[in-house]
């Protein structure tokens, strides 16, 4: 008699995984040694060499970009170490040696490469790394990790598959391991009912703060009480909320405000701020609610330290963009008339709810001294081009609507505008008389190379031979357009346009 059983989907998946995971954990125990033997003298040579100076780098290291005796040891190691040295070298007691080894093999073709990350996955020996100016501490595993992950480290290495990416995920969710790729590999999965066992059991009995995240994105009413009491070890009384935050984000329930209420209000007498606000304000938003509305407009009035004040309306401004709302409009018009704060993307959305309005501030902005009326006029959006630069957009504003208010503009913005942003005002001149007068007087007297290069390029454009003939006197006169890099510069500028 033949007996048959039926197991649900769910209990297969669990099958395969322990399965999986066995026999990970079994070539994990089995890659504990190294067989120096099998390396030949001159690869050995190498090796020593590279275990010398002990650090990981990249080919262009310190600010100077200069290339490290380090990366000739590594360039030789790829040289003399044979395909099947390096994969032995994997397993080298120098966790160095291991990832320049796994990094060598990366270029190899014909590399069981995923097979060997697999059998690291519990490899976490932290070596000291230096990729340009910066100096960090990685752990081994994490690194053949990267090695392999598309547009991670080094783009000619061989890298994982979509598949491969999905399975590695799942082995660094379900086996215990202590690399940081887990908590990556974490944040990506997708909640699906299957793995919510998983990430329960992660958040219950390893405090993991990813997991916590995604067992928001469940919205789950078992787990409210798990979120609001969760707190990560900090030293600092206020501190450790900071996935607390990020999960409340995803599932906003009214559960969760008396205790944003009550750590919102530990934060108005501090001298320092904190990244955890800006979390703290996210969390807030995220209810798009009244309550929400009267909770982020307690710091405009009730932060003691105006010094702190700022970070408090940088985060909840943060906060409100990224949970837009209307029931936030009043925070955003509060932001820029009080505060001077105004994104592209908001910038945009006002002037769709209240053009006129959104006209007068603007004017405000661009014109020195200007008080914003009470007005009928509606400003035209046709034919302004929204950028993603704020003052930009406002000046297309203008122009679209009052070309004579915003030549004015342009040209005191020629005489005055700062190195970073006159060749906003330039662009804009576009061979228009009433500029060349504003375009000279700045000349006269123009130091800043970037800024009479700027200035000389424009008054070029008119293709004018007056205009042309005077750039050449005011050269004359003023001799900082002769000096250094930015003379020689101008020289070859003028030089091309035939000017002499």
């Amino acid at each position: 008699m033949l007996c048959y059983t039926i197991v649900s989907k769910h209990t297969e998946m669990k099958i395969l995984l322990t399965i999986i995971i066995l026999f990970t954990t079994l070539i994990s125990c089995a890659q504990t040694t190294f067989d120096e033997s099998s390396i030949s003298k001159q690869t050995i040579k190498a090796v020593k060499k590279i275990e010398e100076v002990n650090q990981l780098m990249s080919s262009a290291v310190g600010a100077g970009g200069m290339r490290p005796e380090q990366w000739d040891n590594f360039e030789e190691l790829k040289k003399t170490a044979t395909k099947e040295e390096l994969i032995e070298l994997t397993n080298h007691p120098n966790g160095v040696v291991r990832s320049y080894s796994f990094w060598a093999l990366s270029h190899k073709k014909d590399v069981d490469l995923f097979s060997i990350v697999k059998e690291h996955i519990n490899d976490d020996e932290e070596i000291s790394t230096m990729f340009g100016c910066i100096i960090s501490n990685d752990k081994v595993g994490d690194f053949f990790i990267d090695v392999l992950t598309p547009e991670y480290v080094d783009l000619d290495s061989e890298k994982m598959n979509s598949t491969e990416l999905a399975q590695l995920d799942s082995l660094l969710i379900y086996q215990p391991n202590n690399l940081s790729s887990r908590y990556s590999a974490i944040n990506r999965a997708k909640p699906t009912e299957n793995l919510y066992p998983k990430i329960r059991e992660l958040v219950i009995e390893e405090k993991n703060q990813s997991a916590l995240v995604t067992l928001a994105k469940y919205q789950k009413e078992q787990d409210i009480e798990i979120i609001k009491n969760n707190r990560s070890e900090n030293k600092k009384i206020e501190s450790g909320y900071y996935h607390t935050y990020v999960a409340i984000s995803q599932f906003p329930r009214p559960e969760f405000i008396p205790l944003l209420e009550t750590n919102l209000k530990k934060t108005l007498d501090n001298t320092h701020f904190s990244n955890e606000w800006r979390e703290l304000y996210k969390a807030i938003a995220s209810y798009k609610n009244k309550k929400a509305v009267e909770l982020l407009k307690i710091p405009f009035s009730q932060v003691e330290h105006q010094n702190i004040k700022k970070y408090h309306i940088r985060f909840v401004y943060g906060a409100i963009q990224e949970f837009q709302d209307p029931i936030y409009n009043e925070l955003y018009w509060k932001i820029w008339e009080d505060e001077g704060s105004i994104s592209p993307e908001i910038y945009k959305y006002l002037f769709n709810e209240n053009p006129s309005k959104t006209y007068e501030l603007t004017k405000k902005e661009m014109i020195e001294n200007y008080q914003p009326q009470k007005t009928d006029f509606v400003p035209s959006a046709n034919g302004v081009e929204f950028t993603e630069g704020i003052y930009e957009t406002m000046l297309n504003v203008l122009i679209a609507n009052d070309k004579e208010l915003a030549n004015k503009v342009i040209a005191e913005q020629i005489l005055n505008s700062d190195v970073h942003n006159l060749s906003l005002y330039t662009s804009k001149v576009k061979k228009q008389n009433i500029f060349i007068e504003p375009l000279f007087e700045r000349l006269e007297n123009a130091w800043n190379a970037h800024i009479y290069l700027d200035l000389v390029k424009t008054l070029i454009d008119y293709d004018n031979k007056e205009i042309n003939e005077r750039i050449i006197k005011t050269r004359k006169r003023n001799k900082n357009l002769n000096e250094d890099w930015g003379g020689k510069a101008l020289d070859k500028l003028l030089a091309e346009n035939g000017i002499e």
